[in-house]
């Protein structure tokens, strides 16, 4: 069974171009593995600076998408957002480059679930999503997802 998790845009399609790795959240999740990028809100409100940048310093137009899956990750950690710092460097363990800390929350008591190996969706599949972390994906959109990896 495929799980996914729900973000509002422009933060799922943030994570679909690769220009965000992390989710910020309130609260700890046991997932790890694949997880679907769902796509929940119905509008977006303004678009800030730093979401401007990602898009065309990656070269994406910011097309949004609503009510669909529009990638795949392995969300492989979740880290009290206390043990991660700013930096310019090399991404390390614990090290967040300025664009990435711009599009997340990282305030104290926040945690980060970490994400690799994106798979983008050539074509995002529509599906109802559902507040709770890890929600399970009804069986025939699991199907189509997995046709497009």
């Amino acid at each position: 069974m495929l799980k996914a998790i729900s973000l509002w845009e422009p933060y799922a399609s943030l994570i679909s171009i690769g220009a965000k790795v992390n989710e910020t959240r309130p609260r700890r999740t046991n997932h790890r593995g694949d997880i679907c990028i769902h796509a929940a809100q119905k509008t977006v409100d303004g678009i800030e600076p730093e979401v401007l940048y990602a898009f065309r310093n990656r070269g994406e137009r910011m097309t949004w998408q609503f009510g669909c899956i529009v990638a795949v990750v392995d969300l492989w950690d979740d880290q009290p957002s206390e043990n991660f710092i700013l930096s310019n460097l090399p991404k390390g363990d614990f090290q967040i480059c300025e664009e990435e800390w711009s599009l997340g929350n990282y305030a104290p008591g926040r945690r980060i679930y970490r994400t690799r190996n994106l798979r983008r969706l050539k074509t995002p599949i529509p599906c109802k999503g559902f507040q709770c972390v890890g929600w399970t994906v009804p069986p025939e959109v699991e199907k189509l997802v997995r046709e497009q990896f």
